[in-house]
């Protein structure tokens, strides 16, 4: 079973991903990486949250029924917005750089707040 460390190194090393994907020359980063890393290290932060507040999810439930039972247990959730990584699955594919640091920015705004 995975306890709330794991799950926030889970959410370290997708981040590092999405940074690693901005690292590279313009032309070669894929906004998919940088969009699905984020998403996935969103969920694990929140996910390692909740173990850590004793608060039982399934691994399944998307990010934004993990932020509502965040929201439940801290008022400073309230203010969280999604919209950065709230994209058609079309949309992944061609974000755009400045979207794509919404992204990343909202990861690292997410480690903040749960840890």
């Amino acid at each position: 079973m995975d306890t709330n460390e794991t799950k926030f190194e889970q959410a370290d090393q997708f981040l590092e991903l999405a940074q690693e994907e901005m690292n590279r020359p313009a032309e070669d980063v894929v906004p998919y990486m940088v969009c699905r890393s984020v998403r996935k290290c969103i969920s694990c932060y929140l996910m390692g949250f909740l173990l850590k507040n004793e608060v039982t999810f399934d691994e399944e439930e998307t990010v934004e029924v993990l932020l509502k039972k965040c929201q439940a247990i801290n008022s400073e959730f309230n203010n969280f917005d999604l919209s950065p990584i709230t994209f058609t699955k079309d949309y992944e594919y061609s974000a755009e750089f400045y979207q794509m640091e919404n992204c990343i920015d909202l990861a690292n705004y997410t480690k903040e707040l749960v840890s």
